[in-house]
């Protein structure tokens, strides 16, 4: 008679595969808490950090710094606040009440410039064609486009050459830490000629010519100057009626503050009387 086999045993231990799960799962664990190690700055040792590159050849120029800020994402640390920085003319670390020294000390800068320019065109007899209004980084000279130009037309008429020569003076005498930004604005009738297509290039026309008397007849930098056509997308007042048509036609002149960066930025703050 055959004698019974005994049964065989299982192997002892967990099966293969868990082996291969176990480390997966691990490896997993310790990439998640690698990104949420990383999520959470260090804002203090960032800055000191950031702060070893101060004064180095152009890392980072114009560029952000980073502040601390509230809990975002669920609870997870992010940097929220964005303070900007103009060429470390603004030292990281000031904040408060020396921010508002510095800019207050530049209003007033700007204030006794703007009224000095104001003075001269009312002497000179352009009280009304000119009006000026300044910030702590920008001083606006806003001169109405029939003052300047026919309608359809980019030519200096010969009025317009004894004002932008007149405005020539101050420019000059302001312009040792400021550039000139030169800005063409029309209404929103549309134009479409071979020269002109739209009132972007009509816009832009006006500025550089107001640009190239500045150059070729008072010999200032072409350096020192931009000129922008805007269109007809940035008016003051609506287009609808022929005096907010005749108000949003103009050409405006800004003296800007050479560390000032975004000039969207302008804010008036105040209109010299």
């Amino acid at each position: 008679m055959a004698r019974k086999r005994k049964p065989e045993e299982g192997k002892s231990g967990s099966a293969p595969w868990m082996n291969t799960y176990a480390d997966l799962v691990t490896l997993l664990l310790c990439f998640f808490v690698l990104l949420f190690s990383m999520s959470s700055i260090d804002v203090a040792k960032f800055k000191a950090a950031m702060s070893s590159f101060k004064n180095q050849i152009d890392i980072m120029p114009g560029g952000t710094s980073l502040t601390d800020d509230e809990l975002i994402a669920n609870g997870i640390s992010q940097i929220n606040g964005i303070e900007t920085v103009f060429d470390n003319k603004i030292p990281l670390e000031q904040e408060g009440e020396e921010d508002a020294d510095i800019t207050e000390s530049k209003l007033a800068e700007a204030r006794k410039d703007a009224e000095d320019i104001n003075e001269y065109l009312k002497k000179e007899g352009y009280e009304n064609e000119v009006d000026v209004k300044y910030n702590s980084n920008v001083i606006k000279l806003t001169i109405e486009g029939e003052i300047l130009f026919e309608s359809g037309r980019a030519k200096l008429t010969p009025d317009a050459i004894k004002l932008v020569d007149v405005i020539s003076v101050k420019v000059k005498e302001h312009l040792a830490d400021k550039t000139i930004q030169i800005e063409g604005h029309t209404d929103n009738r549309p134009i479409n000629t071979a020269k002109y297509p739209s009132n972007w290039e009509l816009s832009q026309a006006r500025a550089i010519a107001v640009g190239y008397r500045l150059i070729n007849e008072h010999g200032i930098d072409p350096s020192k100057i931009a000129a922008t056509g805007y269109g007809e997308y940035r008016p003051l007042t609506d287009n609808s009626t022929p005096e907010g048509r005749a108000i949003n036609r103009r050409v405006e002149i800004k003296l800007v503050t050479e560390e000032y960066k975004d000039i969207d930025e302008l804010n008036e703050v105040e209109e010299v009387e």
